[in-house]
C-alpha cells in the first residue's frame, strides 16, 4: 500500500493541534476550589475558571442550588451561587460538554484569609508552646486551611488543596491561623476556611498591588519605574536574558554546568550535581573537610561556622556526613531537628532517604523505616541548600525512641560545598574549602550573581502571583501579620497598611473587616524602631473597621518568632467574635490610648478597652514622660479608676507621655480580661 506521506504528515499535525487545543480547552477550575473547601455560609459566593470557548456550562449543589452560565470568547468563566446557613458535608457538580468535575465534602461556614511574613506563615510544626499536645489533639473536622504555595511561577498552586485541621495534615496549618479558626469554631459552632497566603521576611509593599504603590507616598518612585519598564512581568523577561549570559559566563569561569534555582523540594532532587553517591554508606569521604563542634563555641553544624558572613559560600549547596553507633537497632527511633534545616534538606540514613523538606523553621522529624538501621556503624548523610540566613542545622540534632536519644551535635562532622547560591542559577564548583575561604574576594570578581526573578520582596511581586489567584473567593475578613520587615521604614507604615487595606477592600469590592497584629518586642539593631513601627501600626486603627491584636506581653528578647501563637489567634479571634458575630461579652482588645489631661505636675491618661477595669502585672512601669522640651525621664504610674496618672518630680508642666517606648519591653498595663495595653506615644 502507497502512503501519501504529505497527507500523513499534515495528519499527524492535524492530530497534535487538535490535542494541545483540547488540552487548553479543558474545563478547569480555579486553583482555589477542591475537595474539602469551606464557602462562605449566606452569601452569593464567586466560582470561576477555563473551557471550551462558546460551551455552556452548569454547576449543581447538593444544598439544592443550581446555575448555568457560557465559556466567554478567552476561555474564561465565571457565575455566582448562593450559599445556605453553615452545615455540609455537601457535593458540587461541573458539567461543560462531555466533561464532569465533582467537588466533596464541601462545608459552608465561616472563611477569613491570613497573611503576612512569617509569623503568619509559622506551622504548626515549628516551635511553638506545647507543640506535641497541640498536633496531636488537632482533631477538628470542620476547620479546612488553603494554603497558598511560597511560589512565584504561578503553577504550583495548582498543587495545592484544602486540608482538613486533623493530624495527619496539622503540621503545615499557619499557627495563627489554626488557632484562630479553632476558637471561632469552638464559640459559633461553624465551618471555619482558612485561606493561608504568606511568605517570611517579606515587606508589605511585596503585597500590595502596583498601581496603589504609585498612589502611595513612600512607595511611588519605585512602583514608577516598575509601571515605566512595563511591569513585572516585561522586567522578568529582560532579567531572564540577562541572567542567560551571566549564567554562560559562570559556566564558563568554572568549567561547569549551572542549574535553575529549584521552586520546590521536588525540583531539587532534579539537581544533578554528581553527587548522587554521597549519600550512601560505602563512599569515601575521607579526603573530605571535617568540623569538630567540640572546638566551636556554637556546638551546632552552620554554614556560618565555616564561612564568613558575606562569602560566596555562606550560602549553597553542601553535602553534610557524620558517623554514628547505634547499640540497639530493634527499636523506633525518630530523626529530628529542633527549629529545622535552613533552607532544603534530603536527609538519608545508611543510604536510604528517611525525609525531605523545605521551610528553613519547621523542626524536622522523620521516621526511620524498620530494619534500616544496624548496631554499630550507621552514616548520616544530609543535602542541604541554604538560600539565605543561617544555613544547615537550627537546633539539636538527635534520633529519640521511647527508651533514649542519641545527640548528634558532638563531634566530628564530614562537609563538602558542592555548588553556589546565586541570584539566578546555582552554579555547581570544584573548589575545596581552602580556597572558598582564601579566594573569596577573587571569585566575586569573577562571578556574576544575576539578577533574582524569584525575590519576594519585589514590590507588588505577592500581591501578583499569591494573593491576586484568590480573588473574589467569599471572604469574611482579612487576618495580617506582617511589619518587622518594614521596622527600617516604619515612617512609612501608616500609610502603607491604611493603603494595602483599601487596596485589598477594592480588589474585594467589599469593605471587609480587617483585623492585623502588633509586632512583638524583640532585640532589634540599635537603628531599628520597633516602637515606631508598633505606633504606625496603632495609629491605623483610625481606619474603618479595623482592629490590632495586641503581643506587647508575649514577645521574645532573642527570637523574633514568639512560641505563643494561641494567644495571637485567640486575640484576633476576640476582636472577630465581637464585632463581626455579635458576642457583646467579649472584650475586643486590650487597653488603647485614647486621650490625656495635662496637670502642672502630672498627667492622666484614658482609654479604650478598659474592660471591667485596669490593672498592673508586677510593678508598673514602662512609663516616661517629657515636657515642652520633649526630653523624656523615666516615670511613676499609678491606675486610678479607668485612668493611668504619670508623674517624675524632674518634670515640671508635662506635656507628653510615652509607654512601652523600646524594642524589647515586657507589658505591665493590662485589663482584668488579661490583655495587654499597646505602647503608645501622646502628642
Amino acid at each position: 500500500m502507497k502512503i501519501n506521506l504529505l497527507y500523513l504528515s499534515s495528519f499527524i499535525l492535524l492530530i497534535l493541534l487538535s490535542s494541545c487545543y483540547d488540552d487548553q480547552n479543558e474545563l478547569k477550575i480555579a486553583p482555589v476550589f477542591s475537595d474539602h473547601m469551606v464557602l462562605q455560609q449566606n452569601s452569593d459566593v464567586a466560582i470561576w475558571g477555563s473551557g471550551s470557548p462558546g460551551n455552556d456550562i452548569k454547576v449543581i449543589c447538593s444544598w439544592g442550588e443550581e446555575s448555568k452560565s457560557k465559556i466567554l470568547e478567552d476561555g474564561s468563566w465565571k457565575f455566582s451561587i448562593k450559599t445556605p446557613k453553615y452545615g455540609g458535608p455537601y457535593d458540587i457538580k461541573f458539567n461543560s460538554g462531555e466533561k464532569e468535575i465533582i467537588f466533596e465534602d464541601v462545608m459552608i461556614g465561616e472563611v477569613w484569609l491570613t497573611s503576612g511574613q512569617s509569623n503568619m506563615e509559622w506551622p504548626m510544626s515549628a516551635r511553638i508552646l506545647n507543640k506535641n499536645y497541640e498536633i496531636n489533639n488537632a482533631n477538628y473536622p470542620k476547620i479546612r486551611m488553603f494554603s497558598v504555595p511560597r511560589n512565584l511561577n504561578g503553577k504550583n498552586i495548582y498543587n495545592a488543596k484544602w486540608e482538613i485541621a486533623n493530624r495527619e495534615n496539622i503540621e503545615d496549618f499557619s499557627a495563627v491561623g489554626y488557632f484562630f479558626a479553632r476558637e471561632i469554631h469552638q464559640k459559633l459552632g461553624v465551618p471555619v476556611g482558612i485561606l493561608n497566603s504568606s511568605w517570611g521576611g517579606t515587606p508589605i509593599e511585596a503585597w500590595t498591588s502596583i498601581e496603589k504603590l504609585e498612589s502611595i507616598k513612600g512607595s511611588s518612585t519605585e512602583a514608577k519605574r516598575i509601571l515605566s519598564e512595563g511591569g513585572l512581568d516585561e522586567i522578568r523577561l529582560k532579567e531572564k536574558k540577562y541572567n542567560k549570559l551571566a549564567r554562560e559566563a559562570n559556566e564558563n569561569y568554572f568549567s561547569a554546568k549551572s542549574f535553575d534555582i529549584p521552586e520546590s523540594i521536588e525540583d531539587w532532587s532534579k539537581l544533578d550535581l554528581d553527587d548522587s553517591d554521597f549519600s550512601t554508606v560505602d563512599f569515601d569521604d575521607s579526603n573530605w573537610d571535617t568540623f569538630d563542634t567540640k572546638n566551636s563555641e556554637k556546638k551546632i553544624f552552620t554554614y556560618e561556622n565555616i564561612f564568613k558572613d558575606g562569602s560566596l559560600a555562606e550560602e549553597g549547596v553542601m553535602w553534610i556526613r557524620k558517623e554514628f553507633n547505634i547499640d540497639e537497632p530493634q527499636r523506633d527511633y525518630v530523626f529530628v531537628v529542633d527549629g529545622g534545616i535552613d533552607d532544603y534538606d534530603y536527609t538519608y540514613i545508611n543510604g536510604r532517604l528517611i525525609g525531605k523538606d523545605f521551610a528553613c523553621c519547621k523542626s524536622r522529624s522523620y521516621k526511620i523505616p524498620k530494619n534500616l538501621l544496624k548496631k554499630g556503624k550507621n552514616i548520616l548523610a544530609i543535602r542541604v541548600l541554604d538560600i539565605v540566613g543561617e544555613g544547615a542545622f537550627r537546633g539539636p540534632v538527635y534520633l529519640k525512641s521511647k527508651n533514649d536519644s542519641i545527640n548528634f551535635d558532638p563531634g566530628l562532622w564530614r562537609f563538602k560545598h558542592t555548588a553556589f547560591y546565586l541570584a539566578s542559577s546555582i552554579q555547581k564548583h570544584n573548589l575545596t574549602t581552602k580556597k572558598l575561604l582564601n579566594q573569596d574576594n577573587i571569585l566575586k570578581e569573577n562571578i556574576s550573581k544575576g539578577i533574582s526573578t524569584q525575590n519576594p520582596n519585589t514590590y507588588s511581586i505577592l500581591y501578583d502571583k499569591m494573593l491576586k489567584p484568590l480573588i473574589p473567593y467569599k471572604i469574611k475578613g482579612f487576618l495580617w501579620y506582617q511589619g518587622e520587615a518594614n521596622v527600617t521604614n516604619y515612617y512609612d507604615y501608616k500609610e502603607l497598611l491604611t493603603g494595602l487595606i483599601e487596596d485589598w477592600r477594592d480588589k474585594w469590592k467589599e469593605k471587609l473587616p480587617f483585623y492585623f497584629v502588633q509586632i512583638a518586642p524583640y532585640i532589634y539593631t540599635s537603628n531599628e524602631l520597633s516602637q515606631e513601627l508598633r505606633e504606625a501600626q496603632r495609629k491605623t486603627l483610625g481606619v474603618e473597621k479595623t482592629g490590632m491584636a495586641v503581643t506587647l506581653d508575649i514577645g521574645e528578647k532573642d527570637d523574633i518568632h514568639p512560641a505563643n501563637k494561641q494567644d495571637v489567634g485567640l486575640r484576633l479571634a476576640k476582636l472577630a467574635l465581637a464585632n463581626n458575630y455579635n458576642k457583646l461579652e467579649v472584650v475586643a482588645s486590650g487597653p488603647l490610648y485614647k486621650s490625656k489631661k495635662s496637670y502642672d505636675s502630672y498627667i492622666d491618661l484614658y482609654f479604650d478597652y478598659v474592660g471591667s477595669g485596669l490593672i498592673s502585672k508586677g510593678l508598673l512601669d514602662g512609663f516616661e514622660i517629657a515636657g515642652s522640651d520633649s526630653f523624656y525621664y523615666p516615670a511613676k504610674a499609678k491606675i486610678i479608676g479607668d485612668k493611668v496618672r504619670v508623674y517624675s518630680k524632674k518634670v515640671k508642666n508635662p506635656k507628653t507621655v510615652r509607654y512601652g517606648w523600646q524594642n524589647y519591653f515586657d507589658a505591665t498595663l493590662f485589663n482584668k480580661e488579661g490583655l495587654p495595653a499597646s505602647s503608645f506615644q501622646t502628642n
